[in-house]
């Protein structure tokens, strides 16, 4: 026997800490008892709209976090840090300028991509002055670009 008791509804008889709630009488679980199901459970009213919601949430972090990877990737290679630090430089970036490391991520990959539009290349030029003194290329690697 653990010792553990757990006071029930009777008191000249203490619930041992193995016996199912439904042994001591506890009351039904929610669901049983005609609770509404969950949004988005199988049967749930709005289940397809909120299943759509949560595979479009779903593919934005697998996109963030894919941009997230590449973007320290790219500061590791041109800065030759190590991972940790370029994750650190994006994570006080994101900081200073007051934008979302998932923000930060993209600018990055897209300038180096030579995808940005004109809103990146401005948010480009506000980071820059936080990146170390070689700075950031404008768009893909040249061979003349004056960074490693």
């Amino acid at each position: 026997m653990s010792g553990k008791h757990v006071h029930s509804g009777d008191p000249s008889r203490p619930q041992q800490a193995t016996e199912a709630p439904e042994a001591a009488g506890a009351p039904e679980a929610p669901e049983a008892a005609g609770a509404p199901e969950a949004p988005g459970a199988p049967g749930a009213p709005g289940a397809p709209e909120a299943l759509r919601d949560e595979v479009a949430h779903l593919q934005e972090a697998m996109k963030s976090q894919r941009d997230i990877g590449m973007a320290i990737g790219l500061l590791s290679a041109r800065f030759e840090c190590s991972t940790e630090q370029a994750w650190r430089t994006m994570l006080r970036i994101s900081q200073d300028s007051n934008t979302k490391v998932r923000t930060v991520a993209r600018v990055l990959v897209s300038t180096h991509d030579g995808s940005a539009d004109a809103q990146a290349h401005a948010l480009l030029e506000t980071f820059v002055g936080q990146l170390p003194p070689s700075g950031w290329p404008s768009g893909p690697r040249t061979g003349n670009d004056p960074a490693p």
